[in-house]
């Protein structure tokens, strides 16, 4: 059951007063977070996803490489056998192998397939419109269509549209009580021009962290997309191209970024903390991983001494190397203070841990999840927070595991924030990727090669809040588990 944004917005502001007061600085104290009076604090959040770091399958706002190969194929009649080349090659594994090489392998197969003619007419099609790969590419593509001043209008549309206050409201209202902002460099700053920084994204902080304020929550800022990426994923902004962790000039511009951030921030305790590097997989070992996690430390702490510092493993502790003895470095031997370790994890993706009802076993990767992260909390008496995560599908056992994981997460005193709080569910299929849910028939994904500028601003106009509405089910298991008990960390 969903039910409209008007009516939810219309029973909030019935049920709940918006008088808050100011927000109070918050600091760690051995295992636990605690506010000014050292009382206990129990950070519950949700994630912003798709806001200022695209992931275009959030908002349904232009197909993955694996659809738009798919529809290249099938204007020339040859979609069935490339969808045949596919399964002979197998899945692409991201973090393994770059997506131009799998591509390239996939074009090879399909080539032996068909009749020389269309895999030319295919060949044509995919030079000239090649996989919006990631948010890069989608940014290049609309300043070459519309020019610097049509990609901004598009931009700018979407950031209106996507994220209001509206949603910071909601969110208070259903029991969280902080915000997690994954953002992009390139709205700060131009690879031409590094150093210098843009107003641009400083104006969406700005918002998001007023909006936070006035409705009683608080805001981890999370650099998602770092220059050169710090992880093969597209959700860094590009895919397949992490350098980040062996150019130490990527590593100083984005130490130079989170210090003019911190300078902007230190003295509202509304933004409560930093989130260093989302997912920082392509560090090649510990020490690779320390370098440049202190680099932004120091930099942030030469301006801000008392904002927390968050640093996330990046999969690190699912590597057989780490998983038995650790992966996170002693914080009081390289001087970090304020500090908070920060795991993520999705459950419902390994085959062998499904059923023969096709149901899958949270119970045994919460199981795992919760023992690297006890690990982690007797070595260095840090909180831990469980940045992302979830079950994905909304099917009964994968809704139970939500509530599950969230409970035990209460139980332990750790802190955590869901992925994540919007989604547009373009292909209909049961998710709790979005709390809050598009309502409306989907009717296309836009093609950025092919539709008018226009076209593209009407289909970002349809992402207005009243055409999203909660998922019922998904809401309720928060409802309850965000207003369990608060616990220590022992």
């Amino acid at each position: 059951m969903k039910r409209s944004l008007k009516f939810v917005v219309a029973a909030l502001l019935l049920s709940v007063s918006w008088g808050f007061a100011e927000p109070d600085r918050l600091s760690v104290r051995g295992k636990n977070i605690v506010n000014s009076e050292g009382q206990v604090m129990s950070m519950r959040g949700i994630n912003f996803g798709g806001w200022l770091m695209m992931e275009s399958w959030i908002p349904s706002l232009e197909m993955e490489w694996h659809d738009h190969l798919p529809r290249l194929a099938r204007e020339v009649g040859i979609e069935k056998e490339l969808r045949a080349a596919e399964k002979e090659i197998g899945a692409f594994e991201d973090d393994q192998e770059r997506i131009q090489d799998y591509i390239a392998r996939l074009h090879q197969k399909l080539e032996t397939k068909v009749p020389a003619e269309r895999f030319k007419a295919y060949l044509a099609l995919f030079e000239k419109e090649p996989s919006v790969f990631a948010a890069k590419d989608m940014d290049d593509l609309l300043r070459a269509r519309f020019g610097e001043a049509g990609a901004a209008e598009i931009w700018d549309a979407f950031h209106h549209t996507w994220i209001t206050e509206t949603d910071f409201q909601l969110a208070r209202a259903l029991g969280f009580n902080f915000i997690r902002v994954p953002f992009w460099y390139r709205w700060f700053e131009d690879d031409a021009r590094p150093y210098t920084y843009k107003a641009y994204g400083f104006r969406y902080l700005d918002r998001a962290v007023a909006w936070a304020r006035e409705h009683g929550l608080y805001v981890m800022l999370d650099f998602h997309g770092a220059p050169g990426c710090q992880s093969p994923w597209d959700h860094t902004g590009e895919l397949s191209n992490a350098r980040f962790f062996s150019t130490p000039e990527f590593q100083k511009r984005c130490a130079g970024l989170w210090k003019a951030i911190a300078e902007r921030y230190r003295n509202d305790p509304t933004v409560f903390a930093y989130d260093l590097l989302n997912e920082p997989f392509s560090a090649k070992d510990v020490q690779n991983w320390t370098e440049a996690h202190d680099l932004i430390y120091c930099a942030i702490r030469s301006v801000d001494a008392r904002t927390i510092i968050v640093m996330e493993d990046g999969y690190k502790l699912e590597d057989a190397r780490f998983k038995r003895k650790g992966f996170f470095p002693d914080p009081k031997k390289l001087g970090w203070q304020n500090l908070v370790y920060s795991i993520h994890f999705y459950s419902g993706w390994d085959p062998e841990l499904t059923k023969g009802d096709n149901t899958f076993d949270h119970r045994k990767v919460l199981r795992e999840l919760v023992r690297v992260g006890k690990l982690e909390q007797r070595r260095w008496r840090v909180p831990i927070y469980i940045g992302e995560f979830s079950t994905m599908h909304d099917l009964p056992n994968d809704l139970a595991g939500m509530k599950m994981i969230m409970t035990e997460f209460n139980r332990l005193g750790w802190h955590y924030s869901p992925w994540t709080w919007k989604y547009v569910n373009d292909d209909g299929e049961g998710s709790i990727w979005g709390v809050y849910q598009f309502n409306q028939p989907w009717e296309r994904t836009p093609n950025m090669y092919r539709d008018s500028k226009q076209s593209i601003l009407d289909t970002i106009a349809r992402l207005t809040a009243d055409n999203f509405s909660m998922h019922e089910p998904y809401g309720k298991i928060l409802r309850e588990v965000l207003t369990q008990p608060v616990r220590a960390a022992k």
